[in-house]
């Protein structure tokens, strides 16, 4: 597919759904900003960072549609160089409070990535010519897939072990095949950054594959497996907030992230061109 040169305005999903993003922000700024500047703050905290999930979720869509669209990365333009910069920006931010529960000033990632959709939205551009037989956006949907699933299978074998260590405490069972797994304390850590990593990936690749399934030549042959990988996305983001927030022991997380594995398995074998 060969995308014709010149100055081009921004496509519908990313005029529209981009600005719809940018409000998103817009708000989650202003909401993060009166959190931390009141004296003693009574909203809830994480209002402003859901938010911004939420705009990041809406960017990526737009960012989606437009390449698989025209066949490219949404990088060929000013305007989608912006959008990409601010879609990184927030994905990073989400990336380090999913994964390592390092949350970044709010405030200060919605500001940034709203100022970088805003400009793009006042931005033409010169498109440049991109030539493929398969679409970008779907090798990072394939790849983004493979790594979630491999993070979920290592939760569930730090799952394993946390139990059978927790499992030795409890009947007061020490050396011996005990002695060689890791503490209860950093097991549990590992395993929620381990699933909060697979929670930022996984949806990621639902996101692009959503869009692909509505709006590519194949239809609707793929929302099996988009299902699947959506009731998995689900699942974990359930999970991981109820061990964040402290609402269920590290044994109930330990437990939930083994049986996680059974939507997961069944999307990845739907995935498998042999179950098409």
């Amino acid at each position: 597919m060969v995308v014709p040169s010149g100055d081009t305005a921004l496509p519908l999903p990313l005029g529209v759904m981009g600005m719809v993003s940018a409000f998103i922000f817009l708000a989650s700024a202003a909401w993060d900003w009166q959190v931390k500047s009141a004296p003693s703050p009574r909203n809830v905290p994480a209002g402003g960072l859901w938010l911004l999930r939420v705009g990041w979720l809406l960017l990526t869509v737009a960012l989606s549609a437009d390449g698989l669209a025209r066949n490219t990365f949404p990088v060929d333009s000013s305007a989608g160089m912006l959008l990409s910069i601010g879609w990184g920006l927030a994905g990073l931010a989400i990336f380090l409070d999913l994964a390592f529960d390092h949350r970044l000033p709010i405030w200060v990632i919605s500001s940034a990535t709203t100022a970088c959709v805003f400009a793009a939205s006042r931005l033409g551009g010169e498109t440049h010519a991109f030539t493929s037989s398969v679409k970008p956006l779907i090798l990072l949907h394939i790849g983004a897939a493979i790594l979630a699933y491999c993070l979920l299978a290592a939760q569930a074998l730090n799952a394993l072990a946390y139990l059978l260590q927790d499992r030795a405490l409890a009947q007061r069972k020490f050396g011996g095949i005990y002695g060689l797994l890791p503490a209860l304390v950093p097991m549990d850590k590992i395993g929620a950054n381990l699933m909060g990593a697979a929670v930022w990936m996984l949806a990621l690749s639902v996101a692009i594959g959503a869009v692909d399934v509505f709006t590519g030549v194949t239809g609707f042959a793929n929302f099996p497996k988009l299902v699947m990988a959506g009731v998995t996305l689900l699942l974990a983001v359930v999970l991981l907030t109820l061990r964040r927030r402290a609402s269920v022991s590290g044994a109930a997380f330990a437990r939930g992230s083994l049986w996680l594995l059974l939507p997961a398995l069944a999307a990845l074998w739907l995935s498998l061109p042999s179950a098409r």
